[in-house]
């Protein structure tokens, strides 16, 4: 039997994915996480949103920097935060909260969500999420 992910609908597919992940952490790690039975379910288009603040708009930024960001479409908004950046391996890295409003088409039982993530760089010009980056010793 093959899968189609292209046919599941997008927040399926998320909350799939998440999962996913969950059972490959370890057990403790799922606190970090949340509960996803009433967190809220960030679309596409928020976390392209969440994206370019992290990517973009971050740069240059001082740490404690919270940029607010809301979809019209969703109605989901929330915030980043800046909590460090750092160089690790030649990368440049960035620790960020994100905190995620849910909008009026999320599940009753949904409630804001908070995630400390790592992204990370690579000289490609792609990201990253590396949640294991430290910053390299000073020299």
């Amino acid at each position: 039997m093959r899968w189609n992910i292209r046919a599941l609908p997008h927040g399926i597919w998320i909350a799939t994915l998440a999962a996913f992940v969950l059972l490959l952490a370890p057990i403790g790690a799922a606190a970090q996480y949340g509960n996803f039975q009433t967190t809220t379910v960030p679309t596409g288009k928020d976390v392209k949103m969440m994206r370019k603040l992290v990517r973009e708009d971050l740069t240059g930024k001082p740490k404690g920097t919270t940029l607010a960001w809301s979809n019209p479409i969703s109605h989901n908004s929330g915030t980043v935060t800046l909590l460090a950046q750092f160089q690790s391996q030649g990368r440049d890295c960035r620790r960020v909260r994100y905190v995620i409003k849910p909008g009026p088409n999320q599940p009753a039982s949904a409630q804001p969500a908070s995630y400390v993530l790592t992204s990370c760089h690579l000289p490609d010009g792609s990201w990253k999420l590396d949640n294991g980056a430290r910053p390299d010793p000073s020299k």
